[in-house]
């Protein structure tokens, strides 16, 4: 196994059983609830915002960059007495995950939608 496959698999084990299909079902179980209540357990969103049909809209905003570590591979010939570095890595990768809530007049969750690549939940 390469030592960017390691990588990945290291990356997806840390990741766990973590999906977008996880974080949608637990983002939908918000549904008919009061925004009070989300509020209290998420904090205080990231914006709000009127929605076209008059009801207001929570965004909830989280973001982490981080880079990939740097690996050098070399390699030498000695009958030509010759020899090479290449170096993988070292990426800045970006994840983020914006999830909007929309109530009605009285406050309840009527919709919620999101997203973005970081968007995960078991």
């Amino acid at each position: 196994m390469g030592k960017r496959s390691v990588l990945l698999f290291s990356l997806a084990v840390l990741c766990g059983c973590a999906t977008a299909a996880g974080y949608k079902k637990a983002v939908n179980s918000w549904v008919g609830v009061d925004m009070d209540i989300l509020v209290n357990s998420w904090g205080y969103p990231t914006r709000t915002f009127a929605a076209p049909n008059g009801n207001t809209v929570y965004e909830y905003l989280k973001s982490d960059s981080y880079n990939t570590p740097t690996y050098t591979s070399y390699n030498y010939d000695p009958a030509s007495k010759t020899g090479n570095a290449t170096t993988y890595g070292g990426e800045t990768i970006t994840v983020y995950c914006r999830t909007f809530f929309e109530t009605d007049s009285a406050k309840k969750i009527v919709k919620a939608t999101f997203e973005g690549n970081g968007c995960r939940s078991k």
